[in-house]
């Protein structure tokens, strides 16, 4: 897929890059009033799910409560999303009390997600290969913060043991469970054992949420249910899938070394998700990705108001939360340097058929 960019000198696409970061300036400017009411109402909308969640009724309106509670928990996590890249709320003492506690609690300790997303940000679809001498992850690289991700050439030469580690890695029960696979293990789990500066951090996270898990289990089972366990998996689950699928869809490249450039991999590998007003809403915007990754200081609710304002941002990949789209991003396994593209472990499986019954007629 080409990319507008593709026929610019290296010269010409540093201007371009340097005059889009200049563009997007404006819209870094926050409205505090603004970013205060989104900060409220989505409390206020945490607050009315967990109680209905909570309340003895139905079980499927309290099940329903605690869907809308899952959902409610991206939105707010997206808000603490953009206070940690200084996008809202700077400076705010109230803000900074709350959104470390809320990291806390959803199993993302605030030095170790400022670590691992603003390494992303720095390096977006810089392809890097796989794990070198780091612990066998199942799911991300705490250090890299985005899933592993091999080139055909890397796995045709990998042992069977690295293979497996790596269909594992990138299987969508890693994004349906997110919260254990991602959030307890490989943050706080391994950063216990391989980055001592972050472990207090990754200690009180894992202790606070085993007490939590314990108390309701022992005092109030369907709390457990239908206020932890139930909106923790719908909101991880759409939230780790979200972030997948902005850097793994069909059009997304992983350049190497002096190819990549980090305002073209910034708009061009990630995606614009097309929802509506309502997952919209849920979500924070965070479909705006390419323009997020743009300039990543920009606040959410601005996001609409850059992409329609900047040409360079008005087209963008497009995906959305329909099934179609869903499997055409999580079939996309393997990075094909030769034909600058992302392919199904399917597509690698025929093409290194072909290959072996070339190979076969020559020797012939």
């Amino acid at each position: 897929m080409p990319w507008p960019t593709d026929a610019l000198s290296r010269e010409e696409l540093a201007r371009f890059g340097k005059e889009l970061i200049r563009q997007t300036l404006p819209f870094t400017v926050e409205d505090r009033r603004r970013s205060w009411w989104h900060f409220w109402t989505s409390f206020a909308a945490l607050a009315l799910f967990g109680v209905g969640a909570a309340a003895p009724l139905w079980w499927p309106l309290r099940l329903v409560f605690s869907v809308l509670l899952g959902l409610a928990l991206v939105r707010m996590f997206v808000l603490f999303h953009d206070y940690m890249h200084g996008a809202i709320l700077r400076g705010s003492r109230f803000a900074d009390l709350f959104f470390k506690g809320y990291g806390l609690m959803l199993l993302a300790p605030p030095t170790l997600w400022k670590q691992s997303h603003d390494y992303h940000h720095g390096h977006s679809c810089q392809y890097v290969g796989a794990e070198q001498g780091r612990l066998p992850l199942l799911s991300t690289h705490t250090d890299l913060g985005t899933f592993p991700l091999i080139s055909t050439e890397e796995y045709a030469r990998a042992s069977t043991w690295k293979r497996l580690r790596y269909r594992i890695a990138r299987h969508p029960l890693m994004i349906l469970l997110g919260s254990q696979t991602i959030f307890v293990f490989s943050i706080c789990l391994v950063s216990l054992i391989t980055q001592p500066r972050h472990r207090w951090w990754s200690l009180l996270a894992l202790s606070l949420n085993l007490a939590t898990v314990l108390l309701l289990s022992h005092f109030a089972p369907d709390l457990l249910l239908y206020l932890l366990l139930i909106p923790i998996l719908v909101g991880s689950a759409l939230g780790v899938y979200m972030f997948y699928c902005q850097h793994n869809f069909p059009g997304a490249r992983y350049p190497q070394g002096e190819d990549w450039d980090y305002v073209e991999t910034a708009i061009h590998s990630s995606s614009y998700m097309r929802t509506g007003p309502v997952m919209a809403w849920f979500t924070a915007n965070i479909g705006y990705h390419h323009v997020h990754h743009a300039n990543s200081t920009i606040p959410f609710y601005r996001l609409p108001e850059a992409m329609a304002a900047i040409p360079a941002l008005r087209e963008p990949t497009v995906t959305s939360l329909h099934p179609r789209d869903i499997w055409r991003c999580l079939s996309l396994k393997l990075w094909d340097p030769a034909a600058k593209r992302m392919i199904s472990f399917r597509e690698f499986h025929q093409q290194a058929a072909a290959r072996a019954a070339e190979g076969i007629s020559q020797g012939a």
